[in-house]
């Protein structure tokens, strides 16, 4: 009987032993991190970031995909703790700033942030997040359906593709992008130039049959010979790619405009400490690798090596410095106007 005692308590000691290194390994466990992001490649994001962060820490993650715009109005609305992190585009980065919607983080915390490229490690100014990819804009073309051969942005004026084109709206991610592209092509200048560069939109109306706000819309418009070439971020050229792959991807010959994507601590998180471990994880080898060898997002972290293969779709290498960036608290200020004369413009699209 004394030795069946002495079993059992050793037992529930080991068991105690046991139940303590698993609170100590998973500190976070029954915490929920809510996090505001996009909507494509869910699944991809689901088996390189979010099961893997779970499984560490012991937390739930719960994903609210959409587009950016209709995230930004989504937070605007939340309650106060209602989500965690929010992971969105650099101009939409800058309208929730605006907002109070942004909280400051501490770097200090952020081990991985000494890893990546300089300029994305506080895009948006010291104690806010960094970038996890970089994107550029360019010209995905079915050459099997293009009348013409694309080289850059003012080859989309070609009379020769009426009706046949999908370009980026205005408050669109790629928009503003697509209005230095464009203002680039005729040598205009925006802010100073805006008539002009709506005259010229204006006239590249008969060749366009969708202003987009939908990248994977776009794709199947392109699938489905709707049009023959669009206006995209490089990120979706894997999507296009990977129904077509005779797609051709355009660098247009008036400049690489681009941006970044984004990692921020939503205002009035219930669990800070817990997303700024999350945005470290996002920025981690395994993660950045897994993302680029998936076709999802490019790398910002120096020490990742890419083949050719894999760095083809990429914002990559010594093209990261080759990146014109817009000045987004221009846009920012710009922006409705822009979109008010773009409304106009193409009002019946």
């Amino acid at each position: 009987m004394k030795k069946l005692t002495v079993l059992l308590l050793a037992l529930v000691l080991v068991l105690t032993a046991a139940c303590m290194a698993s609170a100590e390994d998973k500190p976070y466990a029954g915490q929920t991190l809510t996090i505001s992001t996009f909507a494509f490649n869910a699944e991809l994001l689901q088996k390189n970031i979010y099961d893997p962060f779970m499984e560490k820490t012991g937390c739930t993650i719960v994903a609210d995909g959409a587009s950016n715009a209709v995230r930004v109005t989504k937070l605007a609305e939340a309650a106060e703790g209602e989500y965690d992190v929010v992971i969105i585009g650099d101009m939409f980065v800058k309208q929730l700033m605006a907002e109070g919607k942004i909280d400051k983080l501490d770097s200090a915390k952020l081990t991985n942030l000494g890893s990546i490229y300089e300029n994305a490690r506080a895009p948006m100014g010291e104690g806010y997040g960094p970038a996890y990819t970089f994107n550029r804009l360019g010209i995905v073309y079915d050459p099997a359906a293009c009348p013409v051969e694309i080289k850059s942005f003012a080859d989309l004026w070609n009379p020769e593709l009426k009706d046949y084109i999908a370009i980026p709206a205005i408050t669109n991610t790629s928009g503003p992008l697509f209005y230095y592209g464009v203002a680039a092509a005729f040598g205009l200048e925006p802010g100073k130039d805006d008539d002009a560069i709506f005259a010229k939109l204006a006239e590249l109306k008969p060749n366009v049959k969708s202003t987009y706000t939908s990248a994977n819309n776009t794709i199947t418009m392109l699938n489905q010979g709707e049009v023959c070439a669009a206006v995209l971020l490089d990120y979706s050229y894997t999507s296009a790619k990977s129904a077509n792959p005779d797609y051709v991807w355009v660098n247009p010959a008036e400049g690489l405009y681009g941006g970044y994507n984004m990692l921020n601590v939503v205002t009035g998180s219930k669990n800070k400490e817990l997303a700024e471990l999350f945005i470290d994880f996002y920025l981690s080898y395994d993660v950045q690798y897994a993302e680029a060898m998936d076709g999802v997002d490019s790398p910002v972290r120096t020490d990742i090596v890419l083949d050719e293969e894999h760095a083809q779709n990429f914002t990559y290498g010594d093209m990261v410095s080759q990146l014109i960036l817009p000045d987004w608290d221009f846009v920012t200020e710009k922006l409705a106007g822009w979109t008010e004369k773009w409304n106009e413009t193409f009002s019946v699209q």
